[in-house]
C-alpha cells in the first residue's frame, strides 16, 4: 500500500489504543486531539497546556522506557513509580535517602506506545502552530540508551530498508509527517510551500545528512542580520510537494547518521540531528493583500550523556562522548541561566557550542518548543535518572514569546490598510454624529460620491501623504441644521474644524514615527553588518 492511499485511509480514530501506559495528565487544557476517540478511560481529562497568551513555559513530558534485557537479567529493580496527575516519584537510591517527586506536563509509563507519545504529549498541537506561521521545536533529551531516538525516529535498523508505512513502531516525525498532510489538506484556500533540511552535529561538526560527501565537510554556522539568529550555511534543503518526499528525506539523513555501540546501547547515536520542515503558508487577506507566513517545525535528537566508567568508551568512541557531554553541558547552562529569573538578563552561553546556537531561539526566542525527557526505570541507572528529571524541571520554568512569523513588508503593508480602514472609520463616524443630508439630489449625490472616492483615495495613498483639500464635507452637501437645534452653526462649525485638526495632527505623528522607523532600520542594519564582519574575522582568527 502505498503512502498517499495511507495518508487517505488511516481515520484519525485509531489513535491511542493502550492509554492504560500513561500517567495521568496535569493542566487545564482538554486533550489536543482531532476527531475521532480513544481509549482514554484511565487519564484525566486534561492534557499539555499551550500557550494561549503572548507568554507561556517550555512545556515538558517524560517518557520513562521499560528495562531492557541487561537491566531483567541483572534483576535491577524499578526505583521510578507514577503517582497521577502529571508526577513521577524518584526512590531513593539509598535505604536513608528520601523519595523524591517531580511534576511535569505529562508522564508517559512503560507501556505507553508511538501512538500514545504522538496523541497525548502536544506534538499535534505543535503541528498545527507551526502551520499557523510558529517556529516549534519538538526535541528528546536522556542518557544512553533511554529511548531518545526510538520515541523520534523508530526502533534500530527501521530504515536500514524500505520501511513499512503501516508499521506501529515508527516514531514521532514520520506519524507527524502523516498528521501534517492531513493538516494541509484541510486547507484549501491557503498555498502551502515545504522545504526540508537534516543535519547532525558530529564532534561539534555540522555535517549536512543529505548532502554529506565523500569527505563528509563541515558546514559553518553563522548570525543572520534578516531572522535575528543563527543559521548553517550552504545546507541543503529539499523542497516536498507530497508525503513521499519527507519520508524520503527522513530515511536518507537516518542512514547517514553516525551511529556506534559501547557497552550500555548497540545502537548508540553518536551524534546530535536537527530535522526541519520550513512551512510557507500563502492565502490572501484584506483587499486583495497576500500574506505570507512562514512557521517551521524542528525536530532535534539529542545524543544521550554518558558515564565513560560503564560505556567503557575507547579512542574514537570515547572522543565521541567527550563532545557528545561538552555540548549537552553547554546546553545545561543555558537552561539553568533561563530558568533563573535573576540570570536571564545577563549573558547566556550559546556561543560556546554549535547545539546551543542552533537551539538558541527554541529556547528563549519567539517559538513553541515542547522536551520529551527520556529516563531509565532501572536502579542501577539512578544518577542519570535523577539528572535529567532535574534538568527537566530548570527546563520547564523557562519562558518564550510565541510569535508569528511574516513578511515584514507584508506585515506593514496589513498594518497600513488596517489604519486606512480606521481613518475612513472615524470620518464616517464624524459624518454620522453631523446628521448628513442624505436626500440630496443626484447630482448632489454623483458629486458626494466622487469627492469620498478622492478623498479616500487620498487617505489610503502613502502615510506621508498631506490631506488633499482643505474642505472638510462633500461639495453639495450640508447639515441638517433642523435637527442640530441645540447647536449653534458657529459651534458646529468649531466642532468639525477640532475634529479635522486632531486628525491631521494624528497623520502627522504617524508620519513622524514611520520616519523614526525607518532610520532607527538603517542604524540597525548597519549595526548588523559591522557585527557579521567582526564575527567573520574573529572566526577567521579562531580558525
Amino acid at each position: 500500500m502505498g503512502v498517499d492511499s495511507m495518508l487517505q485511509q488511516t481515520p484519525p480514530a485509531s489513535r491511542g489504543s493502550r492509554a492504560s501506559g500513561l500517567a495521568r495528565y496535569a493542566g487545564d487544557a482538554t486533550p489536543p486531539r482531532s476527531s475521532g476517540s480513544g481509549s482514554s478511560e484511565n487519564l484525566d481529562q486534561s492534557t499539555l497546556t499551550f500557550p494561549a497568551s503572548d507568554e507561556d513555559n517550555i512545556s515538558v513530558v517524560i517518557r520513562v522506557r521499560p528495562l531492557n534485557e541487561k537491566e531483567v537479567k541483572a534483576s535491577d529493580d524499578e526505583v521510578v513509580q507514577f503517582p497521577g496527575n502529571g508526577q513521577l516519584l524518584l526512590e531513593g537510591n539509598l535505604v536513608a535517602q528520601k523519595p523524591r517527586l517531580f511534576s511535569y506536563h505529562a508522564v508517559f509509563g512503560p507501556g505507553a506506545t508511538q501512538t500514545d507519545v504522538l496523541h497525548f504529549s502536544g506534538v499535534e498541537r505543535l503541528l498545527q502552530l507551526a502551520v499557523e506561521g510558529f517556529s516549534c521545536t519538538v526535541f528528546c533529551y536522556g542518557q544512553t540508551g533511554s529511548g531518545k531516538t526510538h520515541t523520534l525516529t523508530g526502533p534500530p535498523g527501521l530504515f536500514d530498508r524500505k520501511p513499512d508505512p503501516l508499521d506501529q513502531n515508527h516514531g514521532l516525525v514520520f506519524s507527524s509527517f502523516v498528521f501534517l498532510f492531513q493538516l494541509l489538506s484541510q486547507r484549501q484556500d491557503t498555498h502551502f510551500v515545504l522545504k526540508a533540511s537534516f543535519l547532525e552535529i558530529y564532534n561539534e561538526k555540522v555535517i549536512d545528512l543529505l548532502n554529506p560527501g565523500s569527505a563528509r565537510k563541515p558546514l559553518a554556522v553563522r548570525w543572520s542580520k534578516k531572522s535575528r539568529g543563527f543559521f548553517v550555511e550552504n545546507l541543503f534543503t529539499v523542497d516536498c510537494e507530497q508525503l513521499d518526499d519527507l519520508l524520503a528525506v527522513l530515511e536518507e539523513g537516518m542512514r547517514n547518521r553516525s551511529v556506534g555501540a559501547h557497552s550500555m546501547n548497540d545502537h548508540s547515536s553518536r551524534s546530535h540531528t536537527i530535522l526541519t520542515v520550513h512551512i510557507t503558508s500563502e492565502m490572501s487577506a484584506e483587499d486583495g493583500v497576500f500574506i505570507t507566513k512562514q512557521g517551521k517545525i524542528n525536530f532535534v535528537d539529542l545524543a544521550g550523556s554518558e558515564m565513560t566508567k560503564k560505556t567503557h568508551s575507547e579512542g574514537k568512541t570515547l572522543e565521541e562522548a567527550n563532545n557528545i557531554n561538552k555540548s549537552l553541558m553547554v546546553l545545561g547552562y543555558c537552561i539553568a541561566s533561563l530558568s533563573d529569573s535573576k540570570k536571564k538578563g545577563g549573558h547566556i552561553p550559546y556561543r560556546d557550542s554549535k547545539l546551543t546556537k542552533l537551539l538558541a531561539d527554541s529556547l528563549a526566542g519567539n517559538g513553541v518548543t515542547l522536551m520529551i525527557a527520556c529516563v531509565s526505570p532501572a536502579k542501577s541507572n539512578f544518577t542519570e535518572t535523577l539528572n535529567t528529571l532535574r534538568y527537566a524541571a530548570r527546563a520547564k520554568k523557562i519562558r518564550t514569546k510565541p510569535v508569528i512569523v511574516m513578511d515584514p513588508r507584508e506585515a506593514l503593508i496589513l498594518s497600513l490598510r488596517r489604519e486606512v480602514n480606521a481613518l475612513q472609520e472615524e470620518n464616517d463616524t464624524l459624518r454620522n454624529a453631523l446628521q448628513l443630508n442624505a436626500s440630496a439630489s443626484e447630482p448632489s449625490r454623483s458629486r458626494k460620491t466622487s469627492a469620498e472616492k478622492g478623498r479616500r483615495r487620498s487617505v489610503s495613498g502613502p502615510v506621508r501623504g498631506e490631506w488633499s483639500s482643505g474642505v472638510p464635507w462633500p461639495d453639495g452637501v450640508s447639515p441638517d441644521l433642523s435637527k442640530l437645534a441645540d447647536l449653534k452653526p458657529e459651534d458646529l462649525a468649531k466642532m468639525a474644524e477640532h475634529f479635522l485638526r486632531e486628525n491631521e495632527a494624528l497623520r502627522k505623528e504617524n508620519s513622524d514615527l514611520f520616519s523614526t522607523r525607518e532610520a532607527l532600520l538603517r542604524d540597525q542594519e548597519l549595526v548588523c553588518r559591522e557585527n557579521e564582519r567582526l564575527l567573520r574575522k574573529l572566526e577567521d582568527v579562531n580558525s
